[in-house]
């Protein structure tokens, strides 16, 4: 009960109960969770001050967390988020350690966060990418639907529309005079920062390949991180419409961090008014069949 006190003195505001019994959401401002118990299933924190909007805690329906928080050694990492490395040459990736700014601005212009009575939510954000005190270069219509936990699983499923507004060059690579490859950069796009408690966990991929020796830089139609059979697992589906689908996939197990990276090995140039949609499914289990099945 205390941590249901904590976030209502937060500023949460409580709804009816679900179904369930045991699930209700609370809600806040700029935030909305999904809660079974005490425990926070969920959570969506979509803060104008923030900018990049970011899901933590993210926990399977049993409880385990999933998610890491703005860690000591990248304190940009928001558990599960989206960010563009650099954009026209500006870095919209890291922050600076003191101000939290990046070169470039990532602007949440608007959001709308809706829960459902049956425990499921549908999440539509507004987002502009621009350098500061500046005109947009790139926008951004997302949709997140996310279905109510059932049976020991929920999936998240993203969609972003973007649109140049100007000539647009997204890519990974480091600036002129500062080292380049594969082992340096890569990520770029959606993102899950792990909790430490999961670096022993083992990464899988569609092709029935494990390990990050075996994965990172490698195509993937979908990619997971799980604890074991019948037990606690996040995966990551790359959408068949994607542009380079198969995705790439960069890996870090020690963090633990994973991404399908567009950028990966290639830069991308939209001219003015041409759209780029990405979609991709987050699939949260505490029972993992270990089938390598997409299902």
């Amino acid at each position: 009960m205390k941590a249901v006190s904590l976030l209502f003195a937060l500023g949460f505001v409580f709804a009816p109960a679900l179904p369930a019994q045991t699930n209700f959401w609370i809600q806040g401002e700029h935030a909305l969770a999904l809660l079974n118990g005490t425990s926070i299933i969920w959570k969506i924190v979509a803060d104008p001050a923030q900018g990049k909007p970011y899901f933590h805690p993210l926990a399977t329906p049993n409880g385990t967390l999933l998610t890491d928080l703005r860690p000591s050694d990248h304190p940009w990492h928001r558990g599960l988020w989206f960010s563009w490395k650099f954009i026209n040459g500006l870095n919209y990736w890291e922050e600076d350690r003191q101000t939290h700014r990046s070169e470039g601005a990532t602007e949440l212009v608007g959001e709308k966060l809706q829960p459902h009575d049956d425990g499921s939510a549908t999440l539509k954000f507004s987002l502009s990418c621009h350098p500061w005190n500046a005109p947009a270069v790139l926008t951004e219509r997302r949709t997140i639907d996310i279905s109510a936990p059932t049976n020991g699983r929920y999936e998240i499923n993203w969609n972003s529309e973007f649109t140049a507004v100007t000539n647009v060059s997204l890519t990974r690579t480091p600036p002129p005079g500062e080292p380049d490859g594969v082992s340096f950069g890569g990520y770029a796009g959606l993102s899950l920062r792990l909790n430490k408690a999961m670096a022993g966990w083992t990464f899988f991929s569609s092709s029935g390949a494990t390990g990050v020796a075996a994965l990172h830089g490698k195509p993937s139609k979908w990619l997971k991180i799980s604890a074991g059979t019948n037990l606690p697992a996040v995966m990551i589906f790359d959408d068949a419409q994607n542009l380079r689908h198969p995705s790439a996939w960069y890996l870090n197990q020690e963090m633990p961090f994973f991404s399908p990276s567009l950028l990966f090995t290639k830069s991308l140039t939209l001219v003015p008014g041409e759209k780029l949609t990405l979609s991709y499914k987050v699939l949260i289990t505490d029972h993992d069949a270990q089938d390598q099945s997409s299902k």
